[in-house]
């Protein structure tokens, strides 16, 4: 099934950004577009998986961490 496709444009600084946070992270400009749209709008559901995944492991680790800390 295919997505439907729109087009914004955005200040050059904006594009560079965007450009120096997908070479670091290897996400798409789609997906990267996609999970900013999401987080703004509040419908997390459509992020992309990768990025949800990405979340439960951070949420993961910082519990891992504060319960180490508890048994210190």
């Amino acid at each position: 099934m295919s997505k439907p496709q729109i087009a914004v444009r955005i200040p050059a600084s904006l594009l560079e950004k965007l450009n120096d946070y997908v070479g670091r992270t290897g996400m798409s400009k789609t997906d990267v577009a996609i999970a900013a749209l999401a987080q703004y709008l509040g419908c997390a559901e459509a992020l992309p998986l990768s990025q949800r995944m990405s979340e439960v492991e951070r949420r993961l680790a910082e519990l891992e961490i504060e319960v180490v800390g508890q048994r210190q």
